[in-house]
This record gives structure tokens, C-alpha cells and sequence, in this order.
């Protein structure tokens, strides 16, 4: 059986591991559509992906991420607080990746 993970886990994890954040972080990435990719923004009101004060920031720290650079100072401090904020979304995306 499969772990399912819960939103204070998700929380938890993110508070204590930096590589959690980053990783978070390109996972909501991953869910905003192609335009919000592209402009850096958040142009649909549909609860996936950045909301729109985290958009901007969380699209630069996604990529600096996948460039296989790791955050660090004030942008890991935010990109944490963006990461938690979004935590719901996060245990979605730990939980679809678990196969029943």
C-alpha cells in the first residue's frame, strides 16, 4: 500500500527540508498552463499553479531551480512561504504520484 500524505506532512516536510521547497516550487510550475508559464503571471482563476501574488517570483525561483542552480538566503525564505501557502496543491501532487 501506497503512503498517503497529509497536508501537515507536506507542511512539515516543506518547514525542514530546503530541497522540499525547490522541489514544490517546480511541481506548481508544472501546473500553471502554458501562457502562465510563458508571461510569468497567473491568467486563469483556476486554483492550480501560482496564485497571483506568487506567480512572478515562484515562475523566476522554478527557474532557477531547473537550471540546476539551488535557492538560498531571502528567495529560499520566500519561495517557502509560497510553497506552504500553496500546500494543498503539494499533497495532491505527492499523492497522484503514489500508484494504489
Amino acid at each position: 500500500m501506497s503512503k498517503v500524505w497529509t497536508r501537515s506532512q507536506i507542511e512539515a516536510l516543506l518547514e525542514s527540508s530546503d530541497a522540499a521547497v525547490e522541489r514544490g516550487i517546480v511541481a506548481l510550475w508544472k501546473r500553471q498552463t502554458l501562457d502562465e508559464q510563458q508571461a510569468s503571471d497567473t491568467k486563469h482563476n483556476n486554483g492550480i499553479g501560482f496564485c497571483s501574488w506568487a506567480a512572478r517570483n515562484g515562475s523566476y525561483y522554478a527557474s532557477w531551480v531547473n537550471s540546476g542552480r539551488h535557492l538560498t538566503g531571502q528567495h529560499l525564505v520566500k519561495a517557502r512561504k509560497i510553497a506552504l501557502h500553496h500546500a494543498g496543491q503539494l499533497v495532491e501532487v505527492a499523492n497522484s504520484r503514489n500508484p494504489d
